[in-house]
């Protein structure tokens, strides 16, 4: 009987130690059920609808495409405007090459541009976390929507501020409905928004990596930077 008690008093002072850790506060919970979800995540594939507002005049401009992804930092962008092929950016851990293929042009960064940061979130909550300070913005979302942001009912906002300077970003929001990801917001130095609306989302899927090397066209104008 007092190897017992001894044995309970043992298990009771461990216990925390084996304890699932419990959020500190409604954004880590928030920010867990979302990018938790993308936590070592292998491949990732989307649609997406994109609407740009330009913040001095409140002009808007729409296009579509799909985006892909293969860990640990392979993105692959291809963005349709009135059903023809207009734009194309291949992300990896080196360099960044957009394809403008309306003005036949190429522009190859030896550094991973904006559109890694976008999609920030394929990297997981424990990634996100390193870069971005993550706050529960879903309070805010009324204002949000006088911004031209459009949010769906029912959504739970997150806003990424990053912790050392992006160009190009200045906040990230994401929103989400029953946890999974629908839209992310990025809103520049100059209060532009660029918000993209997925569909289709599959985590996992099946993708060759051999789509993920930019093949620059004939004719193509090449810029380096």
């Amino acid at each position: 009987m007092k190897f017992i008690k001894i044995l309970f008093v043992l298990l009771f002072a461990l216990s925390p130690l084996f304890a699932a850790e419990t959020p500190k506060n409604e954004a880590e919970s928030i920010a867990a059920a979302i990018l938790g979800r993308y936590n070592n995540l292998k491949s990732f594939s989307a649609k997406y609808e994109r609407v740009f507002t330009q913040s001095s005049t409140k002009k808007k401009t729409h296009d579509n495409g799909t985006v892909m992804f293969i860990a640990p930092s392979d993105i692959r962008m291809d963005t349709f405007a009135g059903g023809k092929m207009i734009e194309q950016t291949f992300v990896d851990s080196e360099k960044t090459v957009l394809l403008y293929h309306d003005k036949k042009s190429a522009m190859v960064k030896k550094s991973s541009n904006e559109a890694a940061e976008y999609l920030a979130f394929l990297k997981g909550l424990d990634e996100v976390s390193k870069k971005f300070t993550i706050s529960d913005s879903t309070g805010t979302i009324e204002k949000a929507k006088t911004t031209g942001m459009v949010i769906r009912d029912g959504s739970k906002m997150l806003k990424l501020t990053p912790k050392t300077p992006i160009a190009n970003v200045k906040y990230i929001f994401i929103t989400a409905i029953n946890s999974e990801i629908d839209s992310v917001i990025i809103i520049d130095q100059l209060k532009n928004i660029n918000q993209f609306t997925f569909s289709d989302i599959k985590r996992d899927p099946a993708l060759d990596k051999k789509g993920f090397k930019a093949v620059i066209p004939a004719g193509f104008e090449v810029s380096e930077f």
